[in-house]
């Protein structure tokens, strides 16, 4: 017998979205299921156009962009964070073997994981950002 599901928490009341830019449908419900347990909310990009929309929609509280993402560059994604929103934390992810865009990514300022190591650690960063989104709103 399993127990019934936790309701999911409402969302934290002023906190700045989470910028996904990404179009894998499964790797991204994976991150919106942790997000929304910690009361944080998702604003997705998987085109220039999207992503020019959500930054103009207000600075992210992080913006996590899949390296290896084929429908936007994420180079040029992670360009248009920085110019549009530079204090916002860009993480991005790849498969450990993509080496040039690991190195690309760093170069160009993103913290990068290794995509296994992404899935792991997600739940403790995504803990991370909702407090400092907590502290920010209760300071």
């Amino acid at each position: 017998m399993t127990a019934p599901p936790q309701p999911m928490p409402a969302p934290i009341a002023g906190a700045r979205k989470l910028l996904v830019v990404m179009s894998d449908l499964l790797f991204r419900s994976k991150i919106d299921e942790v997000a929304r347990r910690l009361g944080l909310e998702l604003r997705v990009a998987k085109s220039p156009e999207q992503l020019d929309r959500q930054l103009a929609a207000g600075e992210p509280a992080i913006a996590i962009v899949d390296l290896e993402e084929t429908s936007l560059d994420p180079f040029v994604a992670i360009a248009r964070v920085r110019t549009a929103a530079p204090h916002t934390p860009v993480l991005g992810f790849a498969g450990h073997g993509n080496v040039d865009a690991i190195k690309r990514a760093r170069e160009e300022g993103a913290t990068v994981l290794a995509r296994s190591g992404f899935t792991v650690q997600l739940p403790a960063l995504l803990s991370e950002v909702a407090e400092r989104e907590r502290a920010r709103l209760s300071a």
